[in-house]
């Protein structure tokens, strides 16, 4: 004869145990931030003992509420999103909510697709990060879905926002490159079109090199976001004069530009000065560190999530753009023209 499964154990059980109410209990795990932490933690303690776990369908079929928040990120492959990810995931946790995670791959086109997909799991709300704010169809689909929602990273005077002034960070590069001598800079990013947080950084950079007396910063687009191409290095570094540093958006690019340039023969920075933006760990461990801006991303994901759950209790918490900080390195040293010699 098979064995009966072992009854599952109610929340009725776990409120006797914990000397506590059943209601007391379900907030523990749907709203835990109502209840003093020495509450809490007896009734975790407890629900661990007896290896209990909350019935979440059930809960939300009584409820109406899937206590789950929906997220969009251009890739996961870079770590500044998949850390924006984890600060997220982790204030939501703590909150009672989980998130359900999508991918764009930095395609405009997909966004929509994206967010409809989350929206048919039931999320109540939406934390994203889209290609162009100011002309994206997804915002615009989103606005009459009566979805409370909150962008990451871009920056929009219409939409609700966590992000770093992309603008005023790259303008201190330009002037940390200016220091050491630099007045012929290059920004390399991918396609604009896929990232108004690359073009708000051009624009900061060509704006302060005005500011600086500095030549017009050069732009060159690259197909992909991460990944540099030898080739269209290899011409930007036969103009004359060439630029003597390439200010890279972010830093899994400016890595590929360090590799593409020593495959050309030239050493960074002896010959050629190479700074990032983002502020990944990974960049401190490259030889030689890379000089860059870095962006609190595990803390843009926890702020756009915080605001997203105040936006769900009816409030309308403002947009805020914090702090980043500039990491100076070993790949910016003083100016030289040898990246001329480029063959």
């Amino acid at each position: 004869m098979p064995q009966k499964p072992p009854q599952r154990l109610s929340i009725i059980d776990i409120a006797h145990d914990a000397g506590v109410s059943p209601a007391t209990v379900s907030r523990a795990f749907n709203r835990p931030d109502l209840l003093k932490p020495d509450t809490l933690q007896r009734i975790k303690t407890v629900a661990r003992r007896h290896g209990f776990r909350p019935n979440r369908v059930g809960s939300s079929l009584r409820s109406g509420s899937t206590r789950t928040l929906g997220m969009v990120l251009p890739t996961l492959r870079n770590p500044v999103f998949a850390e924006c990810f984890e600060g997220a995931e982790q204030y939501a946790h703590a909150h009672g909510y989980s998130v359900m995670v999508a991918s764009t791959g930095y395609a405009p086109a997909t966004e929509a697709d994206a967010v409809q997909s989350l929206i048919d799991h039931q999320v109540e709300g939406l934390i994203l990060t889209v290609g162009n704010a100011a002309r994206s169809a997804t915002l615009r689909m989103l606005a009459g879905q009566n979805l409370p929602y909150v962008l990451a990273y871009n920056e929009s005077s219409t939409h609700p926002f966590v992000s770093v002034d992309n603008g005023a960070a790259a303008g201190d590069m330009v002037s940390l490159l200016a220091a050491r001598g630099h007045r012929r800079i290059a920004i390399v990013s991918g396609p604009l079109t896929a990232s108004d947080r690359a073009r708000r950084r051009l624009a900061g950079a060509r704006g302060q090199a005005r500011k600086l007396g500095l030549e017009e910063v050069v732009h060159l687009p690259m197909a992909s976001h991460t990944e540099a191409d030898g080739e269209r290095l290899r011409g930007l570094l036969r103009a004359r004069p060439a630029p003597t540093a390439l200010f890279c958006s972010n830093d899994l690019l400016a890595a590929s530009v360090i590799s593409r340039l020593r495959g050309l023969g030239l050493s960074v920075p002896a010959d050629i000065s190479v700074c990032g933006f983002d502020g990944m760990t990974f960049a401190r461990l490259l030889v030689p560190p890379l000089t860059t801006i870095e962006q609190p991303s595990h803390d843009i994901g926890a702020r756009a999530c915080a605001n997203l759950l105040a936006c769900l209790q009816g409030e309308t918490p403002p947009s805020v753009r914090l702090a980043h900080r500039l990491i100076p390195g070993g790949t910016v040293a003083a100016a030289t023209s040898a990246a001329s010699t480029a063959s």
